[in-house]
């Protein structure tokens, strides 16, 4: 038997489960254990964890810190990472079909190779990424979603639009600017994208 604690955000209580796992075993490991035994992680404090190929399928993420986390091709299939902050984290080749991301940030994540089928986000089903952008202005990331009808949505920050209202909202909030125009570029690029793939603004 060994010991698991990993502290909570906001200055909660820690999560500390008794574990049937040698003392020794990698810590993407142990946490994979405390998953299957049904533990709640929501809101833990996993800044940085190496999670790599970790199975947290069906996990209670919500409002966990992963940021910076290595998630690397692990098994997050239906997890709840509802408002979970996953800003910086290595999801490549990770499995997030049918996850909860709603809310959940994902600035600067790495999303290449993810399997996001049935992922919720903003209340959106998408059916896959199709294209993850870097404004060089500032660090603002861009991350296009081609949703299960067949459209293409737009997550930047909180801001969850088609190209369409997209381009609206740069017109409205920042317009005749150096920002305007590369974030301008940038949905030009998702809209060829999108269209290359068959998705649509509507």
């Amino acid at each position: 038997m060994t010991t698991l604690t990993i502290p909570r955000r906001f200055s909660e209580e820690p999560i500390t489960i008794e574990l049937d796992c040698s003392e020794s075993a990698a810590f993407a490991d142990k946490v994979s254990t405390a998953v299957r035994i049904g533990a709640d992680l929501s809101r833990a404090d996993l800044y940085g964890a190496n999670l790599s190929r970790a199975d947290l399928s069906r996990a209670d993420l919500y409002g966990a810190d992963l940021s910076r986390a290595d998630l690397y091709g692990a098994n997050l299939s239906r997890a709840n990472l509802s408002r979970a902050d996953l800003y910086g984290a290595n999801l490549s080749r990770a499995d997030l079909y049918g996850a909860n991301l709603y809310g959940a940030d994902l600035s600067g994540a790495n999303l290449s190779g993810a399997n996001l089928s049935g992922a919720t986000i903003h209340n959106d089903p998408v059916a896959s990424i199709i294209a993850s952008v870097n404004r060089l202005i500032d660090p603002y990331a861009f991350l296009a979603f081609r949703l299960q009808d067949g459209t293409v949505k737009i997550m930047a920050g909180c801001r969850w639009f088609t190209p369409s209202e997209f381009r609206v909202h740069v017109a409205s909030e920042y317009p005749n600017t150096p920002k305007a125009v590369e974030t301008l570029a940038i949905i030009d690029f998702i809209e060829l994208r999108a269209t290359a793939l068959g998705a649509t603004d509507q």
